[in-house]
């Protein structure tokens, strides 16, 4: 499991490192967890109660820092292997790869932040810095990536000099709630699926605040329990459960936490919204069958026909639209409910007939091992060695090496097992529609107008 890119790991016993990590679920009920079948036959009554949840959750919380830096002493390498070196989701359009859908992904991030040349932006949780590296490409700004994990920010470096952005992106080892950095010292941040595993979004997303520049802004694509989470649902929180597991996350929230945080913590909100589902209008637009008839298919894969009919396109995806909040409401701080999307008037250049669309691919679907989707052999490979009997022949391969005695196999399927809970739980929370990997919202750090200014020095006196 050592990767010769992440030298630290030979000097260490590998057993030792995963079980820093898995030792924070001993006794949980969660020790258990493997990938087959998704657990899907799992008795949904041997799920933790909301208390055991919650007091589970308060432990990991009290050690957030050793906590997420102990899963990504081991799971780093597992990401860049089999995955990339973006350590983030994307939603594909018909004909993206992997590398172009997480290419567009950031360049959205950059576009909506307004990044440029001579702007310093802040990376709140970098990994090994692909995103960095990529906006810096994109803009021209300058990146400076922050990660708790020592073996990430090594590994930033060298991709990073490899690459000659040595003068565009610098990486430092932080925690996110005391960040290493002066307040008012970046123009903008961005965090791409990162603090979900701070103990407190509120708290991270007000330490953010502090080291940005008045009028700076700020964009999160933050992991969410979206509005269809029940609560009460016993598989819901069982999935919940699962992903907190496999991705070392502290405690899972909602999107109504996630947005309530950011309201708290002294940013003006501009946009929200559930970036993964931003090709889901195709799933909606299948294409068009014999008898006048459109085909529509649905997440499970099932086709049903409806009659052809004219549409009036109103996506906020398909036209251009503004995605601030109405000039009446732009100066509130309070932000009870997303802000409303107001498309562009429909125009005559705009055709509104339901017409024949490629096939629709979720966010999830190379986890799942779905090979036939692929548009590349690199993405085929990528997506076969995430396929449950590929990871099943790795493990026996794994585990027999263990047991004639090989010293780099010990620990190796503990961590295969933690790995394939990562994989499995977000795409099944995913396809259950419970689940978002990118949630976004993008928020303006107040400015101070003098009236506020002599308000402050008047309390103070």
């Amino acid at each position: 499991m050592s990767s010769r890119n992440y030298p630290a790991l030979h000097e260490k016993d590998f057993k030792m490192v995963v079980s820093e990590y898995t030792m924070h679920f001993e006794g949980t009920g969660d020790e258990d967890d493997d990938d087959d079948d998704n657990n899907n036959n799992k008795d949904q009554t041997t799920c933790p109660s909301r208390q055991q949840r919650d007091d589970n959750s308060s432990g990991r919380e009290k050690d957030a820092v050793h906590f997420s830096d102990s899963y990504y002493e081991f799971a780093t390498a597992a990401y860049e292997m089999n995955w990339s070196t973006r350590f983030h989701y994307a939603p594909f359009s018909p004909t993206d790869t992997l590398h172009s859908a997480q290419c567009f992904y950031e360049h959205r991030v950059a576009l909506l932040l307004g990044l440029k040349p001579g702007m310093k932006v802040l990376d709140v949780g970098c990994g090994i810095g692909g995103p960095a590296r990529e906006m810096a490409r994109f803009t021209g700004c300058e990146v400076v990536g922050m990660s708790i994990n020592q073996a990430q920010i090594d590994r930033a470096i060298r991709l990073t000099a490899e690459e000659g952005l040595t003068d565009k992106c610098t990486f430092v080892r932080g925690d996110f709630l005391n960040m290493p950095f002066a307040p008012n010292c970046f123009d903008a941040a961005f965090a791409i699926e990162a603090t979900c595993h701070s103990p407190s979004l509120c708290a991270v997303y007000t330490e953010t605040c502090r080291v940005l520049k008045p009028g700076a802004t700020f964009l999160v694509s933050e992991w969410v329990l979206t509005p269809e989470f029940d609560p009460s649902n016993a598989k819901h929180v069982d999935m919940r459960r699962r992903i907190e597991r496999g991705n070392g996350v502290v405690n899972l929230h909602t999107s109504l936490e996630a947005r309530e945080a950011m309201l708290s913590s002294g940013f003006d909100p501009e946009h929200e919204e559930n970036f993964a589902n931003y090709h889901d209008y195709l799933r909606r637009r299948r294409g068009t069958a014999p008898n006048n008839q459109t085909v529509i298919e649905d997440e499970g894969g099932v086709q049903r026909r409806q009659r052809r009919r004219q549409q009036q396109i109103t996506s906020p995806v398909l036209v251009p639209f503004s995605s601030s909040p109405s000039p009446a409401t732009s100066s509130s701080s309070t932000w009870s409910s997303p802000p409303n999307y107001r498309p562009a008037p429909p125009s005559s250049s705009i055709s509104t007939t339901v017409w024949a669309s490629p096939k629709h691919r979720e966010w999830w679907w190379m986890l799942q091992g779905r090979t036939g989707l692929a548009t590349t052999w690199t993405d085929w490979w990528t997506t076969w060695k995430m396929s449950p009997w590929a990871r099943r022949a790795c493990y026996f391969l794994v585990w027999s090496l263990e047991k004639m005695g090989y010293r780099r196999a010990r620990g190796v399927c503990e961590a295969m097992d933690t790995m394939a809970l990562c994989v499995d739980s977000v795409a099944e929370a995913g396809r259950e529609g419970i689940f978002s990997p990118a949630w976004w919202f993008l928020g303006r750090k107040e400015k101070k107008t003098p009236r506020d200014l002599n308000n402050i020095q008047s309390i103070a006196q």
